[in-house]
């Protein structure tokens, strides 16, 4: 049963008054009357509302819903989905797309892109990818397939002019400074395939050309772009 929101709010200020955090009084409060009576994010904007010198808990009497109901709800889509679109949330909770962004600002949250950081594998990847090098590596010992092995791989490689003119100056007399030019828009692929003893072939494709798709499983079939 859904507890009176402004008994909560009591509790919340009478654990604020002993000096208490608001991590604190929420788990204390959920652990009495249930898990999702009050949020974490809910306690500590009523304790800050607490240290700005507010003392009145009770929702004033007007139509609509009120703001701060309006604020927790939006908070709790927002822990459960930090992704969460604006205007999914309007849907869900029946407000316009600028009442929730309102609703944001006061809660000082904002879009932000989200940083990219190395993949870690689970326990659970690192040790398929042990068992399957390990079942290959046994295989090897008793058919060594490794060697039989042929990769192919291309890489593109810009012009790069070189070529330097000589020019007449006097005996001791520094040589004239030319700029050397830059990379060139021209390029060539370079194809490569190897075994386990090195490069057995490679290949410069003509300019304009690239490698067709069924030259990857064996032979050199080139394609003009």
């Amino acid at each position: 049963m859904e507890q009176n929101k402004e008994k909560i709010r009591h509790i919340l200020q009478y654990y604020y008054d002993k000096g208490k955090n608001a991590t604190h009084a929420a788990n204390k409060i959920c652990a009495v009357y249930g898990p999702d009576t009050v949020s974490i994010s809910t306690a500590q904007r009523w304790f800050q509302r607490f240290r700005s010198g507010a003392e009145v808990v009770e929702d004033a009497p007007r139509s609509g819903r009120p703001v701060v109901e309006n604020c927790d709800k939006i908070a709790e889509l927002i822990e459960r989905d930090r992704h969460s679109s604006t205007r999914s949330i309007g849907q869900e909770l029946g407000m316009s797309h600028q009442t929730v962004l309102n609703h944001l600002k006061k809660l000082g949250l904002k879009k932000k892109l989200d940083v990219w950081v190395p993949h870690d594998l689970t326990q659970k990847n690192i040790f398929g990818r042990m068992d399957a090098c390990e079942s290959l590596l046994n295989r090897n010992k008793i058919d060594p397939f490794l060697k039989r092995m042929v990769t192919g791989d291309e890489k593109w490689i810009t012009y790069d002019n070189v070529k330097r003119k000589r020019s007449w100056s006097k005996s001791g007399e520094a040589a004239q400074t030319v700029a050397k030019l830059g990379l060139t828009a021209r390029k060539v692929l370079l194809c490569v395939w190897w075994d386990w003893q090195g490069i057995i072939h490679y290949e410069l494709l003509s300019y304009g050309q690239t490698l067709n798709p069924r030259a990857r499983m064996g032979g050199s079939i080139a394609s003009t772009v």
